[in-house]
């Protein structure tokens, strides 16, 4: 039945204005219940954060706080979109809060991970990675970045072991595969990287992963290999530098000094600051009796990088042919006391 408006009749008694009460339907203000409207403001938040705009994200989660003091899901919520202002503090208090609402938020916990990485401490990353590993046993990314510390801590092989957890949960986990490689390649194992690199190009074909897969073809002393997939990950980033320097020393492994220079001049014109490309071309000149050009070179290098040691050696030696014996010595000595163990033998000689 459809609301009808009824006018109803003024009537005069005795000088007062009166009126009939009227009868029927009411107009009435609806308000949502105080968990209702924190939900509305929550599913708010993250359409908001989905679409990246971060700050009413924030503001969204903010009215489902204070509507639901201990709603925990808008809190985890409020973290990540802190995190993506750069917030890492007010980030970091919003898991803290999570997580203590509810110690088995993986999620909230990865977060704080996350955010630790950045603005904190290895150690406090690691520990929150492995509390959200504990909440979810199915997290492949938390077993992932655990692993990336771990790798950036030298612990090869635990760090091998979590990016294995990673791919078992997502087989076509192509970050997790190029880095287990990575892996291996410290641990020498050079067929098992290149098994891995292959895997992770079949899911990506990234310009990283085939650089990444050429030094393993090199270091097992596949050249010619190690020269094509540089040229592939060159191929997908033409301004890849340090890629142009590992195809370069490949070919001076080959004895092609001619080409090992032309590949670390493409790669010291993409990066003048690439000490490393003026040693490695040092080196080509050297086998091409350019000794002048070397020294050159190796003085570069040592202009940009003061402690580069493997640049005093190799500047030691051109100066050496040079007949430059006080300088050669002096240069061999500053490469030993950076740490060179070879330059000892060269410099058993001088006074």
């Amino acid at each position: 039945m459809k609301n009808t408006v009824t006018i109803f009749a003024a009537f005069i008694i005795a000088g007062t204005l009166s009126a009939q009460a009227p009868g029927g339907d009411t107009v009435r203000a609806s308000t949502l219940q105080p968990a209702q409207g924190a939900e509305l403001s929550y599913n708010t938040g993250l359409a908001n954060f989905s679409k990246g705009d971060f700050k009413t994200a924030v503001t969204n989660f903010d009215q489902a706080i204070v509507l639901k003091p201990d709603f925990q899901q808008a809190y985890t919520g409020r973290a990540n979109a802190k995190f993506k202002l750069k917030d890492y503090t007010g980030a970091i208090a919003d898991y803290t809060k999570a997580t203590s609402l509810n110690p088995n938020d993986d999620k909230a916990w990865y977060g704080m991970g996350m955010v630790q990485n950045i603005s904190g401490t290895k150690e406090q990353a690691m520990d929150a990675f492995s509390k959200a590993i504990l909440a979810n046993s199915k997290s492949a990314e938390s077993y992932f970045y655990r692993g990336e510390l771990k790798f950036q801590l030298k612990e090869y092989k635990d760090a091998t072991t979590d990016f294995s957890s990673a791919i078992a949960i997502r087989p076509d986990y192509a970050d997790a595969l190029n880095d287990r490689g990575s892996c291996k390649t410290e641990l020498k194992d050079y067929k098992g990287a290149i098994e891995d690199y292959n895997q992770s190009i079949a899911v990506n074909k990234s310009a990283y992963t085939y650089n990444n897969l050429g030094s393993a073809q090199r270091k097992a002393g596949n050249n010619d290999d190690a020269i094509a997939s540089y040229s592939l990950a060159i191929a997908l980033k033409a301004d890849y530098y340090e890629a142009y320097n590992n195809r370069g020393t490949s070919k001076f492994n080959k004895g092609d000094y001619d080409g090992a220079i032309g590949d670390f001049n493409k790669a010291i014109v993409l990066n003048s600051s690439y000490s490393v490309g003026y040693n490695n071309r040092a080196t080509a000149e050297y086998k091409l009796k350019k000794y002048d050009d070397a020294k050159a070179d190796c003085d570069k290098a040592i202009g940009l990088n003061p402690n580069y040691g493997y640049a005093y050696l190799n500047r030691g030696i051109a100066e050496e042919m040079l007949r430059k014996s006080t300088d050669a010595c002096n240069d061999w000595k500053k490469a030993a006391s950076l740490g060179v163990p070879v330059a000892n033998e060269y410099s058993q000689d001088c006074q």
